[in-house]
């Protein structure tokens, strides 16, 4: 008896110890390093969209915008308005006549063929013209920030790349509406580096720390990738008794498929040395 209660007891421990050693390697899901549904701040009809799924986009691309005729039309009013010179050439010329008499009343005056009274009139007259070019240039100015008003509603139609990446998924098709309730044009993605975000068990967390590299197993056939920890969170999960850990995992050459298994076995030592080579990757991104 004493025999049989000796095994279950062995076992026991040895299911407990296999439970303890399997309860190390915990394992999320790979994802893109940065996801985007783009849209416009405008409303309006699609008029163009120049990529598809799977397309290639570098920061900064226009990938589609909508109709704007009406606004370039605006822009071409506002560009004349804008040049428009005649006003000002003219408010120049009389507030510079008015400058001259003033000078030449004040030589008279000051030799006695002048009356004050006409020296006063002379002097409001040159503020009078003075102040019609401060107008007409302030018209100008007026002039030149509706036309980047105007210039700005344009470039606010129009869908550019963020960062670079790929289109995921385009939602609309050339000649739909573009509204507040449905604003969404295409999904964007970077994959040159990808992020897994685990829940790491309390006291496994405490040594961990931004820069760390860890080495990761990514896919069914269990491939070695290395990772550098991005982010551990401050704040534990109550319920779990777990930590969100951010991992940067660099994906330069594609080969990592967004959505494989990832795992991470807490068991293995995290390598300070090599960080800063793999934080290289941010600049890739």
């Amino acid at each position: 008896m004493d025999i049989i209660k000796l095994q279950i007891t062995s076992m026991t421990f040895a299911l407990l110890c296999a439970g303890s050693a399997v309860a190390q390697e915990i394992e999320t899901f790979v994802e893109p390093y940065r996801a985007a549904a783009l849209s416009t701040t405008e409303t309006g009809v699609l008029e163009q969209i120049v990529v598809r799924d799977g397309s290639r986009v570098q920061l900064g691309q226009t990938l589609a915008w909508l109709n704007d005729d009406v606004l370039h039309a605006s822009l071409k009013v506002a560009d004349a308005a804008m040049r428009a010179k005649a006003a000002l050439k003219i408010a120049e010329n009389e507030a510079a006549v008015c400058l001259r008499l003033l000078e030449s009343y004040r030589e008279l005056r000051e030799n006695g063929n002048a009356t004050e009274r006409e020296l006063e009139r002379s002097q409001s007259d040159y503020m009078q013209a003075k102040a019609r070019l401060e107008n007409v240039r302030e018209e100008l100015n007026i002039r030149a920030l509706e036309h980047a008003r105007v210039q700005t509603q344009i470039d606010q139609r129009r869908i550019r790349a963020p960062f670079d990446g790929i289109v995921l998924r385009v939602d609309k098709e050339i000649g739909e509406q573009v509204s507040p309730t449905d604003p969404v044009v295409l999904h964007l993605v970077q994959i040159k580096t990808l992020k897994a975000i685990f829940s790491v068990p309390v006291d496994a967390a405490q040594s961990l720390r931004s820069g760390h590299v860890l080495r990761l197993s990514v896919g069914n056939d269990r491939e070695s990738r290395n990772g550098v920890i991005e982010h551990v969170s401050v704040v534990a999960d109550a319920k779990s008794g777990t930590v969100s850990v951010t991992v940067r995992i660099p994906n330069a050459e594609g080969k990592i498929r967004s959505g494989l298994v990832c795992r991470w076995d807490l068991r293995k030592q995290t390598n300070k040395k090599i960080a800063s080579r793999i934080d290289e990757t941010r600049r890739a991104r």
